[in-house]
């Protein structure tokens, strides 16, 4: 260490006023300088990465929450939809815009096992050949076995496979080959959904299926006598309830068994 005076006055005054002054080496210099950058930088870089990572956080998780929220309202609103499909009053009104998004956003492909012509589609195609339905079978093998053995089976019990069907007011067939009283594309005909294509019927009547085999954890047509019955089967005899799911399962075991 170094002492330097101040300069001016006398010499005397110079000492009385005298201060000691620190001077460090170069390097001494240097050395601290360089760690109080790094130490500097540190600091800089966690505080920058600190909000950065909090906002990524905070950006994602409502984003998540939200998806998720709207993921659940879609389920009641499917469930609700569901079961007003079976009641006797106008279906149409029930039916909106997001119906068919809240549909994918539920069961988006998790029901469909392929878009290319299958096994499953060759097996309906030779059940139901010679009959309108056979147009059906390549949207109806996209479904999963089950589902489409319910498709085939109850088909058959409500329309013979699309030989007895609803017309519209021009006579068109509304290719509504299950008894689905929800509206389609083209309303309600004859107090039964109508359809504006096969494609839209099959994957209509397909989700529903969908829906009722997840509420009721089965796809076994004895399980399925809502389709028939509706909320009640009071006003039904006994002997037609179990004429239906013994015809439904019929067609039902020869695809799921298959």
């Amino acid at each position: 260490m170094q002492e330097i005076g101040l300069v001016g006055g006398d010499e005397e005054a110079n000492k009385r006023r005298k201060k000691s002054i620190r001077v460090y080496p170069k390097r001494r210099v240097r050395r601290a300088l360089f760690l109080s950058g790094m130490l500097f930088s540190l600091g800089a870089s966690v505080f920058a990465l600190a909000p950065e990572i909090g906002t990524e956080e905070r950006m994602d998780a409502p984003s998540e929450r939200i998806s998720d929220i709207r993921k659940e309202l879609c389920i009641i609103r499917l469930e609700r939809g569901f079961w007003e499909s079976f009641a006797e009053r106008d279906t149409e009104s029930r039916q909106s815009d997001g119906m068919a998004e809240c549909v994918d956003l539920v069961y988006g492909e998790e029901s469909l096992v392929s878009t290319s012509v299958t096994d499953l589609e060759n097996e309906i195609r030779l059940l139901v050949a010679g009959t309108p339905m056979e147009a059906m079978a390549p949207h109806i093998a996209r479904f999963d076995r089950e589902i489409a053995a319910l498709l085939v089976g109850i088909a058959k019990k409500e329309s013979s496979w699309g030989q007895r069907v609803p017309l519209d007011a021009a006579g068109e067939d509304c290719f509504n080959y299950w008894g689905y009283k929800g509206a389609g594309a083209r309303g309600v005909a004859m107090g039964h959904g109508c359809f504006g294509s096969p494609e839209e019927a099959v994957r209509m009547v397909g989700n529903r299926l969908v829906e009722l085999v997840a509420l009721r954890q089965t796809s076994e047509p004895e399980n399925m006598i809502i389709w028939k019955c509706g909320s009640s089967c009071a006003g039904h005899s006994p002997e037609s309830v179990r004429k239906w799911i013994a015809d439904v399962d019929l067609y039902y075991q020869k695809i799921v068994k298959l």
